[in-house]
């Protein structure tokens, strides 16, 4: 795992500040006594970047139990001063809640006394340097996290030359083909993590016999550009290819519905468009181990999904007024994250069903995921297990994004499917996740290995 920028080395107990509600007048106290128990940094994300942090609620909480859920630990109008000890040399970028004062070998080289939510500060620092920090409350959170700035630098270019080293292996792994086509539909927000999602079905689930991506209509100039780099072997089928088809089959009141929305296009492209055979995965999906259980799953079974929650009162709410469906709901707990289909049904009365929902009857997501629920209901179906096909929406993540060791894996997981989360794995943190999560199959492990520590130290 990534190794922090900082090692705590001293905290002093909260002590009380003088302010006027807006602003902390008082001076710090440098030398306020000393807990006995050091807090411990963890990895988070917050604002999508990666930092480790301290939040100062949880510490100071002292495990008092509460009636119902509320928090405790906020020490308002209190402040609490620790050091550090910077382990490289760069620009040191923290975040806090409310304001700091910072001095290195007792000169103030920042202050910032005003109350306000997360901000990000800099300052330069070398290996080694012992950094007082002061840090105060007003109220709410209470947060102070850093990492170097070198990790944060990290453009497309660099993310290819990061990535590149990958692509032979995957490349190789291609030319010996052992289940369906994959199909994505892909954003082109996070374009590297979509390419760390693609590799890791490749080098450690399992070698699709094609590749098949849409949505380039939403890919700007430089995502183009790093897919072409890549995604070499991929095969990008035009919007305007999947528009023309979708009219074939369902006129342009089909067509005006995708254009609409990008899950009623995901559900044209995963359930209309061709090939017929095949399994889908989203671009925030990473693998971690052999899809065999689902492959297998899939040579008995017309769809094989991963699960998510029960969601057949709403599903039928939708979707369900034309359609004579069985009960329960074979299909209730699909999640279209990933998933593996063969579709045998009838393409123009799957084109008509799909106008048949109502769209703005609930989350665009239950739409989409409901129409694939209702009209595969009487197929034979397989749900995996949750155990192996992760979900963090509903489970959790042991360590969070970027702490749980994905090269050990020691959950089991085969996948992790990040939906639902208000802060997905960023391109950064994709990056830094790469080495672990692609290393067991990747022939150049020590270049992986080397790949890690270069976006770890910038």
């Amino acid at each position: 795992m990534l190794n922090p920028p900082y090692d705590i080395m001293r905290c002093s107990w909260p002590r009380p500040v003088t302010h006027d509600g807006c602003q902390w007048l008082s001076d710090p106290e440098w030398n306020a006594p000393a807990l006995r128990v050091l807090p411990q940094p963890r990895w988070e994300q917050l604002n999508g970047k990666p930092y480790w942090t301290i939040n100062w609620r949880e510490f100071f909480n002292g495990n008092l139990k509460f009636h119902g859920h509320h928090r405790s630990g906020e020490m308002r109008g209190f402040h609490v001063v620790f050091e550090v000890r910077t382990l490289d040399s760069g620009m040191l970028a923290f975040m806090d809640d409310d304001g700091s004062i910072i001095r290195r070998k007792g000169q103030v080289i920042h202050v910032d006394r005003s109350i306000h939510p997360l901000a990000e500060s800099q300052i330069e620092v070398s290996a080694g340097d012992r950094l007082e920090i002061a840090h105060w409350q007003f109220e709410g959170e209470w947060t102070w996290g850093a990492r170097l700035e070198s990790v944060r630098k990290s453009n497309d270019a660099e993310g290819v030359r990061l990535l590149l080293p990958y692509l032979k292996s995957v490349q190789k792994r291609l030319l010996r083909a052992s289940g369906p086509p994959l199909k994505m539909f892909i954003h082109g927000s996070e374009p590297l993590r979509t390419v760390l999602t693609l590799y890791s079905v490749i080098l450690n689930g399992y070698q699709p016999s094609k590749v098949v991506l849409f949505g380039e209509d939403q890919w700007s100039a430089p995502v183009r550009n790093v897919f072409s780099k890549l995604l070499p072997f991929a095969s990008i089928v035009s919007t305007q290819e999947v528009l023309a088809h979708l009219e074939e089959l369902g006129g342009r009141d089909l067509t005006a519905l995708a254009r609409r929305h990008p899950l009623a296009m995901k559900a044209c492209v995963s359930i209309l468009f061709p090939p017929h055979e095949f399994c889908f995965v989203d671009d925030d999906v990473f693998v971690l181990a052999s899809l065999h259980s689902a492959l297998s799953a899939f040579r008995d079974s017309d769809l094989v999904f991963a699960p998510d929650y029960d969601y057949e009162k709403e599903y039928l709410s939708i979707w369900g007024r034309a359609l004579e469906l069985p009960s329960p709901l074979p299909t209730r707990r699909i999640n279209t994250g990933f998933f593996c289909l063969r579709n045998s049904l009838d393409q123009h009365l799957l084109a008509k069903n799909l106008l048949q929902g109502l769209f703005e009857a609930g989350p665009s997501w239950q739409w989409e995921q409901g129409y694939v629920a209702t009209q595969f209901s009487r197929c034979k179906v397989k749900e995996l297990p949750t155990q192996q096909y992760f979900y963090p929406y509903f489970d959790g993540l042991p360590g969070g994004i970027l702490g749980y060791d994905y090269a050990q894996n020691p959950c089991g997981f085969v996948t992790t499917h990040f939906g639902g989360l208000a802060e997905k794995p960023s391109d950064l943190a994709a990056l830094i996740l790469a080495p672990e999560i692609l290393r067991k199959r990747y022939a150049g492990g020590t270049q992986a290995k080397k790949s890690r520590a270069q976006v770890s130290q910038g």
